[in-house]
Parts: structure tokens; C-alpha cells; sequence
């Protein structure tokens, strides 16, 4: 009889293993729905982010006195043939109890005695201007809040840094005066410097831009201002150039503190490593010094003509133009550390930047 109880247990395993078996066959689910089409969702990510961003986006047209412009910028058949038209774009960067405040190229402003803002809505108010800075091309508007645009925000800001060639961008503006228009693009290169201003660090993309396009956003598909449309190369196609937002906000932001812009200033004038100097050294960046300016921060923390700066505040330095702009973006009275070569050996500077006065 005990025998048996052996058999069965083997049986007994058999069943349960076939059982498992049977379990472990995969389900047949049927598909009930289509696989999405990429292009569609793609389509309709642009569309959304177009929706988000538009009642953010503006016109401006400024008045100033002067001879009469081409008919096709003009703003309204109300506006005197006698005055002086610019026509721009710009976009809602903030927003307080009482205010919306709108960010748009200085020289789209640039000698403006009356400035009208136009929102997606049709409704046109007078602005005021908050400060302006030709060096950056930027300016500060603001508009009274009241019921017709009490539900405006403003914009989502994106990363800069976070931005990759072929990266798809949408520019937002009014061209020639036709209304709100948007194109798109992708990020063509980052980091231009175009020679048309002191501070640059341009966004390079291709999306059309066109006179009137100039201070509205460029923004990802995702509807983050990524930059604000700054310039074109006329003779070319496809090169449109935005400053990155980051650039903006800091601005803007001393535009409503100071009215200006206060720059730092560490006050030495440099070129370029001669090649003789980076085979010397083996230096794959670094800029040198020809010139200290007297009575300067550079001049008192006792950097010389003939050093090669390296670094200021943990920033490489490649360029002068480089330098320029980094410095630039140092506040006043702060404390940063130049590091930079001299004679052969690196050192570590403390120096105490200045605030950059223009002479004019």
C-alpha cells in the first residue's frame, strides 16, 4: 500500500505542472484602438502651445515725431499721417496687482512719445515705459490692468540651457502689422555673438521672423519662452537670431528695480592668446591682458598688463567678447575670484567689481 503513495505524489506533480503550464500561456488582447500618429500628436503639442502663449502676446506701435513710414506698418487709419510709427511685438514677462508688464525690444521704443499695446482680444491701451536698455536691446513696458485683460498671465519660462540643436522653437509676433502670426523652426546654433551690440549670446534659429516680429517670444512646444526675437540677416534666409529669456528676465527685472541696468565693471581691455603664448602654457582658453585701466577694480586687486585671465567668478573665459559679457552680468560691490596666469604661474585674485558708468 505505501508503495503507491509515491505514484500518486509523482501524478500529483504532473497535473500541477500542466496547470502552471497552461497559466503561463500569454493572453490574446485584442487592439481595440489605432496606434497614434506621431505627426498628429506632434501637430497638436504646436497647436496647444500656440493656444497657451497667444493671450500673453501683443502688438506695439510707438509714436514719435517725424517724418510718415510705408503705409504697410502703419497701426490704424486713426494714427496721423504726420507722426513717426514703429511697429513691434512684445510679451506679458509680469504681473502685480495693478500692472502687466511687457518686455519688448529697445528699439522698438527707442524714441517714443505715445505707445499703444494691442492685445489678441483687440483691446488697445497706452503703455508706460518702465526703463530701457540700448545695450542689451531691451525694454520694460507696463499697462494698467482692467476687466478686458485681467485674465492675461504671464508667459511660462523656460531653460536656455536645456536647448539643443534641432530642437524645434515657435516665434510669436506681428508682422507687418497682420496681426498675431507664429512660424517654426528648430535651434540652428546657440551662443552667437553677431557684432551688433556690446552684450550678446544669441539664439540662432529658423523660424521666419519679419519686421514687426521684433521683442516677441520664441518658445518651445512645450509653450516655454525659451527667447525673445531680437534681429535678422536681411540678405540671408532663415537666420533669425533671439536673445536667450534668461538674458530678459535679468534685465527686466533690474528695469523695474533701477529703472536701468546697473553692469559691472572690472576695467581691463584684453585680445586674444597670441599662439606663441597658448603653445607656451598648452592653454585651450584664457584671454590676455593688454591694458588695466587706472583707479580700477582690476588695478587695485593688482592685476597687471601681461597676465592671461583664465577665469572670473568659475566662468572659462575664450574670448573678449566672452569676458565682456561675463562681466557685464557681475553685480556691483561683489566680490569674485580671477584666476589667471602670470609669468608662468596661476594665481587666485579677489576683486571687488565696480559699477560700469557710461560716458557720454
Amino acid at each position: 500500500m505505501h508503495r503507491f503513495i509515491p505514484l500518486i505524489l509523482i501524478f500529483a506533480f504532473i497535473i500541477t505542472a500542466c496547470e502552471n503550464k497552461e497559466s503561463e500561456k500569454p493572453k490574446i488582447v485584442k487592439i481595440s484602438q489605432k496606434v497614434p500618429d506621431p505627426v498628429k500628436a506632434l501637430q497638436n503639442k504646436i497647436a496647444s502651445a500656440i493656444s497657451k502663449i497667444k493671450p500673453s502676446v501683443v502688438t506695439i506701435l510707438s509714436k514719435s515725431g517725424g517724418g510718415k513710414t510705408p503705409i504697410i506698418f502703419r497701426f490704424s487709419d486713426e494714427i496721423p499721417p504726420v507722426e513717426n510709427e514703429s511697429l513691434g511685438s512684445g510679451f506679458v514677462l509680469k504681473k502685480d496687482n495693478k500692472y502687466l508688464y511687457i518686455v519688448t525690444n529697445s528699439h522698438v521704443i527707442e524714441k517714443a512719445k505715445f505707445i499703444t499695446i494691442r492685445f489678441s482680444n483687440n483691446y488697445k491701451t497706452e503703455a508706460k515705459i518702465v526703463g530701457k536698455d540700448a545695450k542689451s536691446d531691451i525694454a520694460l513696458l507696463k499697462v494698467e490692468i482692467s476687466k478686458e485683460v485681467s485674465h492675461i498671465n504671464p508667459v511660462k519660462i523656460g531653460d536656455p540651457k536645456k536647448l539643443k540643436l534641432g530642437y524645434f522653437v515657435i516665434s510669436g509676433g506681428s508682422p507687418y502689422n497682420l496681426g498675431l502670426s507664429f512660424t517654426i523652426g528648430i535651434i540652428s546654433a546657440l551662443n552667437r555673438n553677431l557684432g551688433i551690440s556690446a552684450y550678446e549670446n544669441y539664439i540662432q534659429t529658423d523660424a521666419a521672423i519679419n519686421p514687426g516680429d521684433s521683442g516677441g517670444p520664441l518658445f518651445n512646444i512645450d509653450g516655454e519662452v525659451v527667447g525673445m526675437n531680437t534681429a535678422i540677416i536681411q540678405t540671408g534666409q532663415g537666420l533669425s537670431f533671439a536673445l536667450p529669456i534668461s538674458t530678459v528676465v535679468e534685465i527686466a527685472d533690474q528695469l523695474l528695480k533701477y529703472g536701468k541696468v546697473r553692469r559691472g565693471w572690472l576695467g581691463i581691455l584684453v585680445q586674444d592668446l597670441p599662439e606663441s603664448v597658448r603653445k607656451k602654457y598648452r592653454l585651450k582658453y584664457g584671454v590676455q591682458v593688454i591694458k588695466v585701466f587706472k583707479n580700477s577694480p582690476a588695478y587695485t586687486a593688482g592685476i597687471k598688463s601681461g597676465d592671461i585671465v583664465l577665469s572670473i567668478k568659475g566662468k572659462k573665459i575664450s574670448s573678449p567678447s566672452e569676458l565682456k559679457y561675463i562681466v557685464s552680468q557681475l553685480k556691483p560691490e561683489e566680490n569674485v575670484i580671477v584666476e589667471l596666469i602670470r609669468k608662468g604661474q596661476k594665481h587666485k585674485i579677489e576683486v571687488k567689481i565696480k559699477e560700469l558708468v557710461d560716458k557720454k
